[in-house]
């Protein structure tokens, strides 16, 4: 017996949220929410210097978050962890989705969108809204076991997604 789309989904949705954790707990061996030094000198200026980043959001890199490299660099590190474990679990599987794409967006402006070195980001990013617009927690997740329970609420209800019989 072959998969259905919903199991390919789900299998695609806790294989995104592996990669998430792995590059969330690399950061945490790596000292991320005690140094922004990594995030600075592999990331952020590097790209800055070789004019790969978005003109629009260079203001914001150059202002905001190499002022607050530290905050920025336990933001990106806690969000990873937390999209992972939403993803892996299938448990507010939109919200993990929404986190995701904007986690992958900023990297995306920060390399560049045109810039090969993004290629795996864009890929992120279409995986991300496929797992948005499917609900893709409710087979093989917690979102799918929780249902009763969160379709409660309309706000639990819409993170966690839509059974295909209420839509």
């Amino acid at each position: 017996m072959g998969l259905g789309y919903a199991q390919g989904v789900a299998l695609l949705r806790i294989g995104f949220g592996l990669y998430f954790l792995s590059q969330g707990i690399d950061k945490l061996s790596k000292g991320w929410l005690e140094s922004p030094k990594t995030l600075l000198e592999v990331y952020i200026i590097p790209n800055l210097q070789r004019g790969n980043t978005e003109a629009f959001y260079r203001p914001f890199l150059e202002n905001v978050v190499q002022p607050n490299a530290l905050l920025f660099s336990q933001l990106v590190t806690l969000g990873e962890l937390a999209v992972g474990l939403s993803l892996v679990l299938g448990l507010f599987t939109r919200l993990g989705a929404l986190g995701s794409a904007f986690l992958v967006l900023n990297y995306m402006l920060m390399k560049g969108l045109l810039n090969n070195a993004g290629s795996s980001d864009r890929l992120f990013l279409l995986a991300s809204v496929v797992f948005y617009a499917t609900s893709a927690g409710l087979v093989w997740g917690l979102d799918g076991r929780l249902h009763a329970l969160l379709a409660t609420s309309p706000l639990t209800r819409w993170v966690a997604g839509r059974a295909p019989s209420e839509a």
